[in-house]
């Protein structure tokens, strides 16, 4: 047996860490995955999931060949050619039958993690037309997507804490230790987080639960779940009220400091004190530190987003760090600058659109292209949504059943469409729904390029990833099944379209003010070659971007040639300050007080005696080291062990509802019930539950057997209700979600 050493990074959680594949080629069979030493920026770590893309190469249930549903519910394995036109046809006849809106897509997150897949999928849905478009955005990140696009003119130039240079890591409403540091990729975030103490920093988390990062801490403050922007609100109060406002070269390019004192002057520390659960002489404490430490970060994550004013807590994480001069500068919050050029200086940006389309049952308006995912179950349904309703869905790479509010809701919705195409691997809770599902490659049969986390990185690098397998003939890839459906809907071929799209983006780099200003779209067409797909595009973007070569003959720079040539990750070197030079907004100036945002606060004023009551029971969600949503509970190595869906509850709690360890405990919102294990354990907030998102897997004709076998969990989304939302942004709360727990 000959064992190959392939280096790549791994594709499954946003740190993308450097790993060894051993590879058996003879056998086409994964030996061993182990951590790259040699890897700057993982130095040999890995966690569990690093094994995911083993797992999920072997496993007996993925999906290789399309399958069509048969009018007995049974399914039969077809063709490609028969599986495109016959989508083709379908989707076709439906959008000319009753218009465009009448096809909606979904778009998973694991489209984030494979480069075709993304570089294709806004091609995808422009061609389609439609303005029904849901994602798991609206389920995540969303508030910081409408934050950033208002603020700097860029939704998705993310800021990122500088944690290898930090002396004060401030965590808000996340765990990096078992996320790896969403939204700010760090190999071994934890190892980071204790150099920050090992070099005499201070590491301080608010939480609703003692999580794995807390244990980590110096300080943890339980915070009740949903009151962030209150307490974010109260630290900027006392910045102002006790001359702490440090704005330095800020204050050149600064538009609303005086209307941000004024709005936030009411929310002293008193006044939100039982609100939060956290003292007034904290909150005070708290500000002083972080506004007299020079460099301190103030990290915010998925329990600052997912809640009733995410749009306000993500807004004033950002109002905060740039108050205290603690913003896109050395050891605060920065803004990384990805080889593939998203976020260099460009032209003012048009306005956020709002409501350019509202959804049918409830009047909800996209906001910056994006519908609220729960809102797809009622503009399904025929008694919700009426003539106008969504007739046919794609998703691709997605769960909502599991993922989206109401998941039961939904299910039952996905019966009345009159077509659905799921691009998916599995046969899942939603894809079971599906008329036809379309199997896309793996990982581990595709190049790839860490692409979206190079924009969410502590330290600019770029990472090009060999395939460690060939695709199998005739299988096709995501990027290549969208291009088709495309096509298909559109009455036309994969060439055109995908020939459209190159003579786009090259037109747009030769255009006047451009990186490749006085070169012609044909010299650059002709330099990245004819072949089809991402990797002529990925190798546009490194040559007309920051640290690329402009198509200079023999002038240094990167290409995918010479990624490809450097076998590991290159080192673009650490963040530093772009502002004011990369805002896109008028004048480059940002807009602290944006009307849009701020016309929230009233809201959030109105409920503050509502919010300071403690009676309520709240639900909470948690992340878990072998979970990845719904995605890794089908793999055996990282589905063994104990069960990881259960409740948690305070002691204090269990002991007043009558709950048992190991007992059973039936959770009820206003959307559903579900009922959980429990497990009792005091790092969790009294008041406050937590039950881990993705899990469900009971649902009948699903295809997971190991997932229903070994971690079935309950779907906690179940819970999530799928009316309220943060206004501002569209996104569903699925932090704070009061609850009623009885024993079972």
């Amino acid at each position: 047996m000959t064992i190959e050493i392939v280096r790549r990074s791994c594709p499954t959680c946003e740190a993308c860490c450097g790993l060894r594949v051993h590879v058996d080629r003879a056998a086409q069979r994964v030996v061993r995955i182990e951590g790259d030493p040699e890897d700057f920026r993982s130095r040999g770590y890995l966690c569990p999931k690093a094994y995911a893309m083993k797992g999920v190469y072997e496993d007996p249930d993925r999906l290789r060949t399309p399958l069509r549903k048969q009018p007995d519910g049974t399914w039969r394995t077809i063709e490609w050619s028969e599986a495109f036109a016959y989508a083709g046809e379908r989707l076709r006849t439906i959008r000319e039958a009753h218009g465009p809106a009448s096809v909606g897509v979904f778009i998973g997150e694991p489209t984030g993690h494979n480069v075709g897949a993304l570089l294709y999928t806004t091609f995808f849905m422009r061609a389609l037309q439609t303005p029904r478009t849901f994602s798991s955005a609206t389920m995540d990140q969303f508030p910081k997507n409408v934050t950033l696009r208002l603020m700097y003119g860029d939704g998705w130039m993310f800021v990122i804490p500088d944690v290898r240079r930090t002396d004060l890591f401030i965590c808000m409403g996340a765990n990096p230790v078992v996320s790896q540091g969403s939204l700010m990729g760090t190999p071994d975030v934890g190892r980071a987080l204790r150099d920050v103490r090992a070099r005499g920093g201070r590491l301080i988390v608010i939480d609703p639960r003692r999580t794995e990062t807390a244990a980590l801490a110096d300080e943890h403050h339980f915070v009740r779940p949903g009151t962030d922007a209150y307490f974010l609100a109260a630290m900027i109060q006392v910045f102002f009220a006790e001359g702490l406002v440090h704005l330095g070269r800020f204050a050149a390019f600064t538009d609303g400091i005086e209307e941000v004192r004024e709005l936030t002057q009411a929310f002293t520390p008193e006044a939100v004190a039982d609100a939060t659960g956290i003292a007034p002489d904290v909150i005070r404490a708290l500000a002083r530190e972080y506004a007299r430490t020079p460099r301190a970060c103030l990290y915010g994550r998925i329990g600052t987003c997912t809640q009733e004013f995410g749009t306000l807590a993500s807004w004033l994480l950002d109002v905060a760090a740039i108050l205290t001069g603690h913003f896109d500068e050395v050891g605060c919050m920065m803004f990384p600058r990805p080889a593939t050029g998203q976020s260099e200086p460009g032209p003012v940006a048009p306005e956020m659109s709002v409501g350019a389309y509202r959804t049918i049952a409830r009047g909800l308006p996209e906001i910056d292209g994006q519908l609220p995912a729960g809102a797809m179950a009622e503009e399904i349904e025929a008694r919700s949504a009426g003539e106008g309703r969504m007739r046919a869905l794609i998703t691709a790479a997605a769960n909502p059943v599991l993922s989206a509010p109401n998941g039961d809701r939904l299910a039952a919705a996905l019966g009345e469409l009159d077509f659905m195409v799921a691009v998916d691997i599995y046969r899942n809770e939603t894809s079971s729904h599906a008329d036809l599902i379309l199997p896309t490659l793996v990982s581990l049969e595709e190049e790839n390029f860490d692409f979206t986390y190079a924009t969410t990185c502590s330290h600019n690098y770029a990472r090009w990833s060999p395939a460690i397998f060939a695709a199998p003939t005739g299988a096709r890839a995501h990027w290549e099944v969208l291009l088709e459906l495309a096509a298909g809907v559109n009455g036309t071929t994969p060439a055109v379209l995908d020939d459209a799209m190159v003579q786009a983006l090259t037109a747009g780099y030769t255009r006047p003010g451009a990186s490749c200003e006085g070169k012609s779209p044909e010299a650059l067409r002709a330099a990245i070659g004819d072949q089809r797909g991402p990797l002529r595009i990925l190798d546009l973007m490194l040559r007309a971007g920051p640290y690329g070569d402009r198509f200079e003959d023999g002038a240094p720079g990167l290409s995918l040639r010479a990624l490809r040539a450097q076998g590991g990750p290159t080192d673009l070197g650490p963040l530093e300050p772009r502002l004011p030079g990369v805002l896109k907004t008028p004048n480059q100036r940002i807009a602290l007080a944006h009307p849009y945002i701020t016309a929230d606060l009233p809201r959030l004023r109105a409920v503050l005696a509502e919010r300071s009551r403690t009676e309520r029971m709240l639900l909470i969600g948690r992340r878990q080291e072998r979970n990845m949503n719904s995605w890794l509970h089908n793999i055996d190595v990282l589905a063994s062990g104990r069960t990881r869906c259960t409740l948690l509850v305070n002691p204090a709690d269990a002991a007043r509802l009558g709950l048992t360890r190991g007992g059973k405990a039936r959770v009820r919102s206003r959307s559903g019930e579900v009922v959980a294990d429990v497990e009792v354990s005091e790092e969790m907030m009294r008041g406050v539950v937590s039950l881990p998102h993705g899990f469900g897997h009971v649902r009948a004709g699903a295809q997971l057997a190991i997932a229903a076998r070994k971690q079935p969990g309950v779907n906690a989304n179940q819970l999530t209700d799928e009316l309220p939302l943060d206004a501002p942004s569209g996104t569903h709360i699925a932090n704070g979600i009061p609850v009623e727990i009885a024993p079972v």
